[in-house]
């Protein structure tokens, strides 16, 4: 059973750091993770530590039977205008500042300017990252439906490869994938199904299109499903019966293995992104590797942490992530393996079954 009291709390002890007298939530994933809210759109805003979600009619009656720590809300004209009654009601400050900390990469320019002109004693207070640093680090529940979330999506791929033929349409063949993970317990695909064949296999985002498969070409295939409201992410490359291997297939492989060999606590993010590039780039390929070789997984397909050069970050038990480091020839082929790991106190493990 996932532990919304211990986030709740740990979240609560946060707004000290950051000298807070409350907080505006309004990323639909960080409102499921502290409130278990799994509508598309609410605000929750706590203050003296106790916190109120404000719905409008299509949530209410969702918010008052599944949401946990807060107070569900409706709003009778929009969800702006329930804040300021609520924000203006002189009970919650007695003329005092109140210092209001909100989701800086998660409100519009548009939606800030609003809310400052609202005449309130409210300081917002911009922050960054400060719920997505929590959801990071994931606990023994979260893993077990990560880890449910692979297991589906590596049935769905299974039964896929028994039914994929040359001849099909990519957008054919994503559209099978889709179908075969709803049918093994998914909720829906965390992101769109990437299904890019031959030439266009360099593509490292190739939406699926009308292109028919060649006896003779590779086909990268990116897909993951929700489950429980947790995503799975892996791509795997599928061999036509007249392909063969590429060359860079297996520099890519031995990329992702010299990343794997060095995750474990304390390491820096940076360093096993350096390793994968290094493995790459001593090849003669490190021009045509140009994404990160990993990113976190949860309750969000791509979150914390950022496996990169950028923003180096201390790797930490408890984190999923996953590797993918990955070849693009233009106009040729691509190649990319993705699999994700559970970061243990000595190292990590695998979440899903990798390509052979």
């Amino acid at each position: 059973m996932l532990d919304f009291d211990t986030r709740y709390r740990r979240w609560l002890r946060r707004f000290e750091t950051h000298r807070l007298d409350g907080f505006l939530v309004t990323h639909p994933p960080n409102l499921s993770y502290l409130f278990n809210f799994t509508g598309s759109t609410g605000l929750a805003c706590c203050l003296s530590e106790e916190s109120y979600l404000i719905v409008d009619s299509r949530y209410i009656e969702q918010a008052s039977s599944q949401c946990i720590n807060c107070h569900p809300m409706l709003a009778e004209k929009s969800l702006e205008d329930a804040l300021r009654a609520f924000l203006r009601s002189r009970d919650r400050f007695n003329g005092h500042k109140t210092r209001i900390g909100i989701e800086a990469k998660r409100v519009s320019y548009d939606f800030m300017l609003r809310i400052q002109s609202w005449e309130t004693q409210i300081e917002w207070i911009p922050t960054r990252d400060l719920i997505e640093e929590i959801r990071m680090i994931k606990d023994t529940a979260e893993t077990q439906i990560i880890e449910q979330a692979f297991q589906i999506a590596q049935h769905a791929y299974g039964r896929l490869v028994d039914k994929i033929r040359s001849g099909m349409q990519e957008i054919e063949v994503a559209g099978i994938l889709e179908f075969e993970l709803r049918k093994a317990g998914g909720e829906g695909p965390s992101f769109e199904t990437i299904v890019a064949s031959g030439p266009r296999s360099s593509l490292p985002h190739g939406s699926a299109t009308a292109k028919r498969i060649e006896s003779d070409e590779l086909v990268l295939i990116d897909f993951g499903v929700k489950y429980h409201g947790y995503c799975s992410d892996l791509t795997r490359i599928y061999l036509s019966s007249n392909a063969k291997r590429p060359e860079i297939y297996q520099v890519v492989k031995e990329a992702q293995n010299k990343a794997l060999s060095l995750i474990k606590p304390g390491v820096l993010s940076s360093e096993i992104n350096a390793a994968a590039r290094k493995v790459i780039g001593d090849q003669g390929y490190g021009d045509y590797f140009g994404h990160s070789t990993g990113h976190g997984l949860g309750l969000e397909v791509h979150e914390l942490p950022t496996i990169s050069a950028h923003r180096p970050r201390e790797i930490r038990e408890g984190m999923v992530f996953t590797v993918e480091p990955g070849i693009y020839l233009p106009r040729q082929y691509g190649v990319r393996l993705e699999d994700a790991v559970l970061v243990t106190n000595n190292g990590c493990r695998l979440l899903s079954d990798r390509d052979t």
